[in-house]
């Protein structure tokens, strides 16, 4: 227990150690897109249509290896060969090399160029809401799990899982310099509602196990046999769920890789809490309950 308790503990926090250094050093604590950073964006008309799948093949590795960021993000303007190109904020030599670029090696009309300052303000709101959302989801969870098994301890130590979860991915954002963006908000969401599952199966488990005689007196034991007898099912729905992540990574285009990843990172951390960690608070806390009545 202590061993699995160290490593989940050790995992959660690494990622705000990385942000802690970073964020000493200057820079960022975490690799923030153009949403949440500010920047600019620009619309340019081609003399060509340029589909997403070919903007982000031939155009945007090109406009990368001249700012040095890959956080590069284009949409198309539908009924038109217009692009609209998203950066982060860049100094006017850039600018004007990426304008003179376009223009020589894509057929960009030079008078087409119209940029616009994405603010930092709205970035702030943005990142805000995220955050806010987060909460807000563990709390309803914390209240559910509550409600569900008329037990606090079965709330806590859920939550305390998902909580272990979601740092794990930010843990992953934070060491990679993963890109944190729209998907980010959309990828911490999805997480807390899909760890979620094997916890609340386990913990049912537990519940039913518990009112059979000769499993009731012994915490431990009753703990241990419902987490064996829902191994099986944990491990397939969380593999499953894993390759199907894993083939969208490999098969998607960028935008569905920055979603994908961290997703297939949530996946594991939830599979390792709901199994090794989310019993085991259970048993302890329940143990440390039994202490405080003697």
């Amino acid at each position: 227990k202590a061993i699995f308790f160290t490593i989940a503990i050790i995992f959660a926090l690494s990622g705000l150690v990385t942000m802690g250094i970073y964020h000493a050093s200057g820079k960022n604590s975490l690799n923030y897109s153009v949403e949440f950073q500010g920047g600019t964006s620009t619309t340019v008309d081609f003399a060509k249509e340029y589909s997403i799948d070919e903007f982000n093949n031939e155009i945007k590795p090109v406009i990368a290896d001249i700012i040095g960021d890959n956080d590069i993000q284009g949409q198309k303007v539908t009924g038109t060969n217009k692009l609209v190109i998203k950066t982060k904020d860049i100094d006017a030599t850039k600018r004007a090399e990426i304008k003179s670029t376009l223009i020589d090696q894509f057929g960009a009309d030079e008078n087409s160029f119209e940029t616009v300052y994405i603010s930092s303000s709205v970035s702030n709101e943005m990142l805000k809401d995220a955050l806010i959302a987060v909460i807000i989801v563990v709390i309803f969870m914390l209240l559910y799990i509550w409600f569900r098994f008329k037990n606090v301890r079965f709330a806590s130590s859920a939550v305390l899982a998902l909580i272990h979860d979601i740092l794990v991915v930010l843990a992953f954002y934070a060491i990679f310099r993963t890109s944190v963006g729209n998907s980010f908000i959309a990828c911490m969401l999805t997480i807390l509602g899909y760890c979620i599952n094997s916890t609340i199966v386990i913990f049912d488990r537990i519940r039913e196990n518990l009112k059979k005689p000769g499993l009731r007196e012994d915490l431990a034991n009753t703990v241990n046999v419902s987490i064996t007898q829902t191994l099986t099912r944990s491990i397939y729905s969380s593999f499953t769920t894993f390759l199907c992540m894993a083939v969208l990574y490999i098969m998607g285009v960028e935008a569905i890789k920055e979603f994908a990843m961290p997703i297939m990172v949530g996946i594991v951390a939830g599979a390792f809490s709901s199994v090794l960690v989310t019993g085991p608070l259970y048993y302890a806390m329940g143990r440390k309950s039994k202490k405080d009545k003697k």
